[in-house]
């Protein structure tokens, strides 16, 4: 009976240090299993957050600075020249120009400076046409003006200098009035008309702001 109880013994001993041996390993396997979920989600918002900020800085529109233009002195430009109001200046380095552009073009106004023909105010957006005679100190080397070159206007009310380049040179006949034309994209344009030598055509000089 002794031999029998001591074996009986040990085999419940046994058993119960598997019992125990099973249950610290179930209990590592539950902690393993907490740590990792724990880190796994951290991991998840870790990586989610910089999507998150990239969305909002995709969905924010860039600030455009309006081009603010320059202004300067008008005090030497007349308020009339004769009986026509005075717009501003208009001014051609290249072909020593430096005119007054007046407000009406007609017959008489021509022989003064040259004229608005057509077109928004002085500087605005659109296409703004002047018309000057060839002869004289006026618009006469206007046909020495090529691609690339510039000139400016200044309005004589807002103070305001912009300044142009030269894209398109060009003759036409006078019936040909596309020159007039007020697509331009927003965008702020210059035309200036003389006659060619001998009149029967004209000289077209288109300029956009810079």
């Amino acid at each position: 009976m002794t031999v029998y109880g001591k074996a009986k013994r040990a085999k419940k001993k046994e058993i119960n240090k598997k019992k125990v041996f099973f249950c610290i390993i179930l209990v590592i396997v539950i902690i393993a299993s907490v740590v990792y979920y724990i880190q796994t989600k951290k991991a998840k918002d870790v990586n989610m957050q910089p999507v998150e900020e990239v969305a909002e800085v995709t969905t924010e529109e860039p600030e455009v600075e309006e081009k603010q233009d320059e202004l300067v002195d008008v005090s030497d430009i007349p308020e009339k020249m004769g009986n026509y109001e005075v717009l501003g200046k208009l001014v051609i380095d290249k072909i020593g120009v430096e005119k007054n552009i007046l407000a009406i073009c007609e017959n008489d106004s021509l022989k003064l400076s040259p004229s608005k023909l057509y077109g928004p105010d002085l500087n605005e957006s659109g296409n703004f046409v002047v018309s000057g005679h060839n002869w004289n100190n006026m618009l006469k080397r206007l046909s020495e003006m090529q691609v690339g070159d510039t000139l400016y206007m200044i309005n004589k009310q807002t103070k305001a200098k912009v300044e142009y380049k030269v894209y398109n040179m060009y003759t036409c006949v006078p019936e040909d009035l596309s020159c007039l034309d007020q697509n331009s994209d927003g965008s702020r344009e210059v035309t200036i008309i003389t006659c060619n030598p001998g009149g029967a055509t004209r000289l077209i000089c288109k300029a956009r702001e810079i």
